[in-house]
């Protein structure tokens, strides 16, 4: 046995949906924590911001070391970002800005 539960998909994808109908997009491990989410949303940021991310229907996500799969992340999720910072523009980096109009 190689360890691996055969039921956890290697690779979960995560959407993170922001207040300007934006998604952010990223691939996970199966044993990344709901903190990896947070990280990857903050690196994601043109600025930085306090915020809670959603899952709909269910309180928000607490920054720790809960797994993925114990969040209901796996095989994927659609989370939301809520933040009070209000802004007229995106809340995205320049450099992933940049990359959407290349799309």
């Amino acid at each position: 046995s190689s360890g691996i539960n055969a039921e956890w998909p290697l690779r979960p994808g995560i959407r993170v949906r922001f207040p300007d109908g934006l998604y952010l997009q990223g691939t996970f491990s199966a044993h990344d924590t709901v903190e990896s989410i947070f990280k990857f949303v903050e690196s994601s940021l043109r600025h930085p911001i306090s915020f809670t991310l959603i899952t709909p229907g269910l309180p928000a996500l607490k920054r720790d070391s809960t797994l993925l799969k114990a969040a209901g992340l796996v095989p994927s999720g659609v989370l939301n970002l809520s933040t009070s910072d209000r802004t007229e523009f995106t809340l995205l980096s320049d450099e992933l800005v940049c990359k959407l109009s290349d799309l």
